[in-house]
C-alpha cells in the first residue's frame, strides 16, 4: 500500500506504479487463463469435426453476452468496497458482500433460463440439424454453472475491492488446469463416461465455475482480512437490504452491464455483418479480433486496478492520492499500449501468418492489424479512464459515451464506410475498423472530458481535500 501521505514526486509516482502493477499483474494472468478455457474448448473440440468446432464457436457467441449482465452488474462491488476500504468502514463492506451474494443469486438464475431456451435465437439461422443441436447442449449444459459462476464473481470482485487480486490469478489458473481432464472426460468420453462432442464443453465448463466457487468461499473464509468480515450475525444471512447495498450495486453496475454489452454485441454484429463479403473477409477479421483481444487484456487489467486504487482514494477523501493514482494509471496504461501498438505496426506481416497461411486473407489481416495498432493509445486511454470513473462511483457516463463511440460511430459509421460511398469509397470490412479507430479516439477524448468536470466537482463540494 502507498503510504498515508502520498506526494506528487517523482519518487511517489513510482511507488504508486509499483503497487498499480502488483495489482494488475495478477488479474492479467487470471484474464488470460479465463481466455485460455475457450481457446482449450475451441482446439479440443475441433479435433473432433467441423461440427463440434462450429458449435462451440456459435455456443460461445451467444453465451458470453448473457454472461455480461451478471458480471457487469456485480464489478460495481469492487468501486463500493475499496471506497468503504479507504473508509476503513467494515460494516459497509460485510454489507455490500453479503448483498452482492444475494443480487447474484436471480441474475445467475436468469442467465439460466436464457441459455436453457436458446431456440429463438437458433431457429434464425441456417443451422444443420447436427450444429442445431450441438449448440442448444452446449448453452444448457453451460447454463447450468452461471448461477455458480455468479456467486464466484461477487467474492471475486469484493476481494478485489480490499487490494487482493492474487486469489482470482490462483484460481484462474487452477481453473484452467482442471478444465483439460474435464474436457477430454467429457468430449471424448472414456469408460462409462459416454462422447459427448462439443456438448461436453459445457459440462466440462459447468463443473469448473462451481469448483471456482467453492475455492472462493474456502479462501474468504480463511483468509484473515476477508474472514472477519463474512461473521454476520443471525437472521442477517436472509435479510435483503434496498437502501443498504442494492441499490448501491444496482445504481453503478447496471450503467456498466450496459457499456460491456455495447462493446460486446458491436463486434459479435461486425461479424454478423461481413458474413457476406466471403470466407477470406471472414477470416481475416477472426485473425485480426484474436489477436488485439489478447492485447486489450494489458489495458484492461490496468483499468480494473486503477478502479480500485482510485476507489480507495475516494475512501479517503484524498485529492493528491486520487491525482497520484489517476496520472500513474494514466501513464502506464498509454506506455504500455505504446508499445504493443509499435509490435503491431511491425511486425503485422509476421501476426498474419502465426494465425493462416493463405495468402489472400494475410493480405486483408495486415491491413486491419494497421488500423488495430492505430487505435492501441486511444483504447487504453479510454478503458483506463472508464476504470477511473467506475472507482469514483460514476458509470452513466461511461454507459452513454460506449453507446455513442461503439454503437452510433464506431457500428453504423462503420457500416456506412463499408458498403457505402458516402464518405469515401466502400472500404469492406476496413470500413468497421476505421468505425472503431473513430469511436475510440471520441470515447477516449469525452471519457477524459468527464473526469477532468468531475475532479473539480468533487473538489469543489469537499469530497476531495
Amino acid at each position: 500500500m502507498v503510504s498515508e501521505t502520498p506526494k506528487l514526486t517523482l519518487s511517489g509516482y513510482w511507488l504508486e506504479a509499483r503497487v498499480l502493477l502488483k495489482l494488475a499483474l495478477p488479474i492479467l494472468v487470471a484474464q488470460l487463463a479465463i481466455t485460455g478455457l475457450g481457446v482449450i474448448d475451441t482446439v479440443m473440440s475441433g479435433h473432433v469435426g467441423t461440427d463440434d468446432l462450429a458449435a462451440i464457436g456459435l455456443g460461445s457467441s451467444l453465451m458470453f453476452p448473457v454472461l455480461m449482465v451478471p458480471m457487469g452488474i456485480l464489478l460495481a462491488l469492487t468501486p463500493l468496497v475499496s471506497r468503504r476500504f479507504g473508509q476503513k468502514d467494515s460494516e459497509a463492506i460485510a454489507r455490500y458482500l453479503q448483498q452482492g451474494l444475494w443480487l447474484s443469486v436471480p441474475l445467475g438464475l436468469l442467465a439460466l433460463a436464457v441459455l436453457m431456451f436458446p431456440q429463438w435465437v437458433l431457429d434464425q439461422l441456417s443451422l444443420s440439424p447436427n450444429v442445431y443441436q450441438l449448440t442448444e447442449d452446449y448453452l444448457a449444459f453451460v447454463g447450468l454453472g452461471i448461477p455458480g459462476l455468479a456467486l464466484y464473481l461477487a467474492l471475486r470482485f469484493f476481494w478485489e475491492g480490499l487490494s487482493l487480486t492474487w486469489p482470482t490469478m490462483v484460481i484462474s489458473v487452477l481453473a484452467l488446469l482442471v478444465n483439460v481432464p474435464l474436457n477430454a472426460l467429457f468430449i471424448y468420453g472414456w469408460g462409462p463416461v459416454p462422447a459427448f462432442g462439443a456438448a461436453g464443453c459445457g459440462i466440462a465448463s459447468a463443473m469448473v465455475m462451481w469448483a471456482m466457487l467453492g475455492a472462493g468461499i474456502w479462501f474468504v473464509r480463511r483468509y484473515p482480512q476477508t474472514r472477519s468480515l463474512t461473521v454476520w450475525p443471525k437472521g442477517t444471512w436472509f435479510r435483503m437490504r434496498w437502501r443498504q447495498g442494492l441499490a448501491d450495486i444496482l445504481s453503478l453496475g447496471v450503467p456498466n452491464m450496459l457499456a460491456l454489452l455495447f462493446e460486446v454485441t458491436l463486434f459479435s454484429l461486425i461479424a454478423v455483418f461481413i458474413a457476406k463479403l466471403g470466407t477470406e473477409v471472414i477470416a481475416a477479421n477472426q485473425v485480426v479480433m484474436s489477436y488485439t483481444s489478447m492485447a486489450f487484456m494489458i489495458p484492461l487489467s490496468l483499468s480494473l486496478a486503477v478502479t480500485v486504487r482510485v476507489g480507495t482514494a475516494y475512501g479517503q477523501g484524498s485529492l493528491t492520492a486520487m491525482r497520484l493514482s489517476v496520472r500513474t494509471g494514466l501513464a502506464v496504461a498509454v506506455a504500455f499500449s505504446a508499445v504493443v501498438a509499435l509490435i503491431t505496426f511491425s511486425a503485422r506481416d509476421l501476426i498474419a501468418e502465426f494465425y493462416t497461411s493463405d495468402p489472400a486473407v494475410i493480405a486483408i489481416a495486415v491491413w486491419l492489424l494497421l488500423l488495430a495498432a492505430a487505435y492501441q493509445v486511444f483504447d487504453a486511454v479510454q478503458v483506463t479512464s472508464a476504470g477511473i470513473l467506475r472507482g469514483l462511483h460514476h458509470t452513466r457516463t461511461t454507459m452513454v459515451v460506449t453507446f455513442i463511440s461503439y454503437w452510433v460511430l464506431g457500428m453504423g459509421g462503420g457500416y456506412i464506410m463499408a458498403f457505402t460511398d458516402w464518405w469515401m469509397p466502400a472500404q469492406g470490412v476496413g470500413g468497421f475498423w476505421l468505425g472503431i479507430v473513430f469511436g475510440l479516439i471520441l470515447a477516449a477524448f469525452l471519457l477524459q472530458w468527464k473526469l477532468w468536470h468531475l475532479k473539480a466537482g468533487l473538489v469543489k463540494n469537499g469530497a476531495l481535500r
